[in-house]
């Protein structure tokens, strides 16, 4: 007689009742059972059955990350910050009522600060041109902090491309100095609202096409596509 799917699943005798009828008794399979699987190895002709052996080195969140993989994760958040200055200066110019959400990036990374989401939606400009984007203080703040996470991740201290990133720190730190002073010395460590007003000339040498925030990020394209090189050595 043909399997049927409960032969699979547990333990199933076949028997017969009064006139002829086939019944089927299943008990449940003990779900800590082992899975087995039959060998099909050279030396091994009688296909006796093998326990699966586990995986080693426990679940995959335990196991300790690789500094690529770190580096990465520090770029992907230095992208999502300044992603996120970009878009506030992008809308203030051309205001749009549906702007690209970047909540789904920020709950990736575990930035549990969810007034992040209405940087573009509160981002205003002025009659004379100036730009305020909400929370500009911290987001610069945190793109600086991370410049410096990733410099020390690579071990980039006294190489060129450790100075670019030194000075790149630098001009920020400088530019918002000149929309708000004290800001440089006094960074907050959480999003604070307060209308800072910043030249758009000084926004579009950051925010711009050409913008500082680009050369950051193909720096650090650099950076990552190197890495597993110099690692390597």
């Amino acid at each position: 007689m043909a399997a049927t799917p409960f032969d699979l699943r547990g333990d199933c005798t076949w028997g017969w009742e009064v006139g002829g009828v086939a019944v089927q008794k299943c008990e449940p399979m003990n779900l800590r059972r082992k899975f087995m699987i039959k060998s099909t190895l050279p030396g091994n002709p009688e296909g006796h059955l093998q326990s699966i052996p586990s995986l080693p080195g426990g679940r995959f969140e335990d196991r300790p990350r690789p500094v690529h993989f770190r580096l990465e994760l520090h770029v992907r958040r230095l992208r999502y910050f300044m992603d996120l200055l970009e878009s506030g200066y992008r809308y203030a110019l051309l205001p749009d009522p549906l702007p690209l959400s970047l909540r789904a990036e920020r709950i990736a990374l575990g930035i549990d600060l969810p007034e992040l989401d209405t940087v573009p939606l509160w981002s205003v400009t002025r009659a004379d041109g100036a730009v305020a984007i909400p929370f500009v203080e911290f987001i610069v703040t945190q793109i600086c902090r991370t410049l410096e996470t990733i410099a020390d991740e690579a071990g980039l201290a006294g190489t060129a491309a450790g100075e670019d990133l030194v000075l790149a720190r630098g001009t920020l730190r400088r530019i918002l100095e000149q929309g708000s002073p004290g800001s440089a010395t006094a960074a907050p460590d959480l999003p604070r609202l307060g209308d800072i007003f910043l030249p758009r000339d000084l926004l579009d040498e950051v925010c711009g096409p050409e913008g500082l925030l680009r050369t950051i990020a193909g720096q650090c394209e650099m950076l990552l596509a190197a890495e597993p090189v110099r690692r390597g050595h």
